[in-house]
């Protein structure tokens, strides 16, 4: 005589197991990939909530709704891409891109490993932190000192002087400029949106 399981437990597991949606990367560049996990390392957060279907793991990226549209509509694309569903929320001035992924939760990371730093996620992380003055672009960190040092690191393996400094009233906050001969020779600018803006200002020299 078999054991007898509840239909409306059968139905919970199967609605379980749909919920968890898979994650096709394979589906999109690797450098969109890459440039998705700088934005996130810049700008993005994960929580996770609970309510009485379980849990939830929520990925965010917060932009600048006035300066940040078309890296937002990026972002939202890749999300699609992959096969994950972006709900845009935006109140005053933010635009927030939020996914409820525990698969993608799991596979972004506000730190790597310096080794795997490439032009790509560092053109993430500018869209991000990182701003246009006068033909270069700033890039400023201090919630995440180690995104910093990574992107300090790659110009310095390949012997690249970048200016660095701390700005007065707060210590823990660095800046760095990166002219645009170097956004352009390193690759960067070729995935950074707001990089492709000084190209389009004429500010650049290519």
């Amino acid at each position: 005589m078999g054991i007898g399981v509840a239909k409306s437990t059968i139905s919970y597991y199967k609605r379980q197991k749909l919920r968890i949606k898979p994650l096709n990367i394979d589906r999109i560049a690797k450098e969109d990939w890459e440039w998705f996990q700088g934005l996130f390392s810049a700008d993005g957060n994960k929580i996770v909530s609970k309510d009485k279907y379980g849990k939830h793991y929520i990925v965010r990226i917060s932009l600048d709704k006035t300066n940040d549209l078309l890296i937002a509509e990026k972002c939202a694309r890749i999300v699609k891409a992959i096969g994950l569903v972006p709900i845009t929320l935006s109140w005053g001035n933010c635009l927030t891109i939020k996914v409820s992924s525990k698969l993608l939760f799991n596979a972004l990371s506000k730190i790597r490993e310096r080794s795997s730093i490439t032009a790509a996620y560092i053109a993430g992380a500018i869209d991000g932190d990182g701003w246009i003055d006068h033909g270069a672009i700033q890039f400023g960190q201090s919630r995440v000192p180690e995104l910093f040092d990574e992107i300090f690191e790659f110009f310095k393996q390949r012997d690249i002087q970048i200016g660095m400094w701390t700005r007065g009233d707060n210590q823990k906050y660095r800046r760095m400029y990166i002219p645009f001969s170097v956004l352009k020779s390193t690759g960067i600018l070729a995935h950074s949106i707001k990089t492709q803006r000084i190209v389009n200002s004429g500010a650049g020299e290519i």
